[in-house]
């Protein structure tokens, strides 16, 4: 069975805001701080909101799929 994009996506970004720590105990300057606030944490939050309605999405045409089965 081919795996969910949602579930897959999920557990990438996972491991990127994980090495994005890792990365965050090094890069200490005034820099790391507004990457963090502009782009790292948007970012996170607008693809965490995606791949929930991404999984919404594939819940609802699954449904579909069994309901119009023959």
């Amino acid at each position: 069975m081919p795996a969910r994009p949602d579930e897959d996506g999920d557990h990438l970004l996972r491991v990127i805001d994980s090495i994005w720590q890792k990365t965050q105990q090094h890069w200490l300057d005034d820099m790391a701080g507004h990457f963090d606030r502009t782009h790292w944490t948007p970012l996170l939050a607008e693809s965490r909101t995606y791949l929930r309605a991404l999984g919404e999405c594939l819940e609802v045409m699954s449904t579909a799929q069994r309901d119009t089965e023959f």
